[in-house]
């Protein structure tokens, strides 16, 4: 480290820290752009986004004591919490205890990302902002894989990395930017935000095709028919075109382009095995059905209990440290009852949404965009491990916090905030 480094560095830390005790969405949007390379860029040994969010965790903290601010806790912090107790527990009964600790503190560290969230965006600006550092990170992560794709000619294998993560968990990260660069078209009023966003969703789109992944495929498909039904209802099934040319204009160009411009002959070729696969399952879903099977006896002679956290690996027949499928995974170590928990930390995100669909003045577009989302987590942990994952617990934030700010109709909001302004209410219920 040089000596211009010893200068600056305190220098950019204190505005860095004073910038996010002021707004503190802004370490939202620092942690989400620098999630996309979370493995790749380090200071001193330690990841960025771990050193943000202890300074995130520090700056709330702070903010309790100096500015008196509370912390937000709703139902779904309560069963996260209640979920990893019970993991922490089943970890003792685990046959294998190398590392386990470690392994441990890594998902709890994961998990306390939805906390983390919730607490640092606290206005639709908040949200919106965390969202363009999310956009902005994978954007930048759309190129890199896109270029690396087709630099390699297509090849692709379960041991690359792009931009230090694998190349299914890269794909879903490119594929979330696609969904969240669309999400924010329909947030921002701006007509050059918008031309921007749509360019970065059908960027993301070119990338999502390129890495030839089946599971982001699937999720992105779902979550399009989901957001087309629901916000088709609230509207009485009168989908304005505007929306629906959106969704089409992102799919076609990106298709379009990808396919004449920057598919190889070779890639084309991959590009339709892979597609027919999807179809047809034809190699096993890339041999998870294998995988899934060998553990069902294992399964089934502790089903209620499991063998205990982090045993999955010796317990399948090709010593997969991974499950490829969170549920198969939550299952099989965790038992019935930490499926049970974990399910009803995704209940508790839909039973929000539901909520909120009930409601006459509700947004289309809260509803439509948190279920779409919820719809992509769940389609993405049947073939992912997605439990120690990152985009797992943020992306369940930002559907919890989006249906609180964007969830009602904003002539009725203004109606609201118009009338009862002296009593200081809010905009968004409250967290429950």
């Amino acid at each position: 480290m040089n000596i211009l480094s010893l200068v600056y560095l305190p220098i950019v830390a204190v505005v860095v820290f004073v910038a996010i005790f002021r707004r503190p969405a802004i370490g939202a949007a620092i942690i989400l752009a620098l999630v996309n390379f979370e493995r790749v860029l380090i200071f001193n040994g330690i990841s960025l986004v771990k050193l943000m969010s202890i300074v995130c965790v520090g700056i709330l903290i702070a903010r309790m004591f100096v500015a008196r601010k509370g912390i937000r806790l709703d139902l779904t912090t309560w069963l996260i919490a209640l979920f990893l107790a019970w993991i922490a527990i089943t970890s003792f009964w685990s046959a294998n205890q190398s590392g386990i600790l470690s392994e441990l503190v890594s998902l709890i560290l994961q998990s306390l990302m939805y906390l983390l969230m919730i607490n640092l965006v606290g206005s639709k600006d908040d949200l919106k902002l965390a969202l363009w550092g999310y956009v902005i990170g994978g954007t930048v992560l759309a190129v890199i894989l896109s270029n690396t794709m087709i630099n390699l000619n297509f090849l692709r294998s379960t041991e690359m990395e792009i931009a230090g993560l694998g190349i299914n968990l890269a794909a879903r990260m490119v594929g979330l930017n696609l969904l969240f660069a669309i999400l924010l078209t329909q947030l921002e009023e701006g007509l050059f935000a918008k031309f921007c966003l749509i360019g970065v969703a059908i960027l993301s789109g070119v990338g999502s095709l390129l890495a030839l992944s089946r599971g982001n495929w699937y999720a992105l498909a779902v979550s399009a028919v989901v957001l087309v039904i629901i916000m088709g209802v609230k509207n009485r099934l009168q989908f304005t075109i505007k929306q629906f040319a959106v969704l089409v204009v992102v799919g076609y160009v990106a298709f379009y382009s990808a396919r004449t411009f920057l598919f190889s002959e070779y890639g084309l070729s991959k590009l339709q095995e892979r597609f027919v696969s999807a179809l047809t399952f034809s190699d096993g879903a890339s041999g998870r059905f294998d995988i899934w099977r060998t553990v069902w006896d294992p399964f089934s002679e502790k089903p209620l209990f499991g063998h205990g956290f982090n045993s999955f690996k010796e317990l399948n027949e090709w010593k997969h440290t991974g499950a490829h499928n969170a549920f198969v995974l939550i299952a099989v170590e965790d038992g019935l009852i930490g499926l049970f928990f974990f399910l009803l930390i995704f209940g508790s995100v839909f039973i929000k949404l539901w909520n909120a669909l009930m409601e006459k003045h509700a947004s289309p577009i809260a509803l439509g965009w948190g279920m779409a989302l919820l719809v992509f987590l769940g389609t993405v942990s049947l073939v992912d491990t997605a439990v120690n994952r990152k985009y797992l617990w943020f992306v369940l934030s930002l559907i919890t916090l989006i249906v609180h700010y964007f969830g009602m109709s904003q002539q009725i909001e203004e109606t609201v905030d118009e009338h009862n302004a002296d009593l200081q209410i809010g905009t968004a219920k409250q967290f429950v």
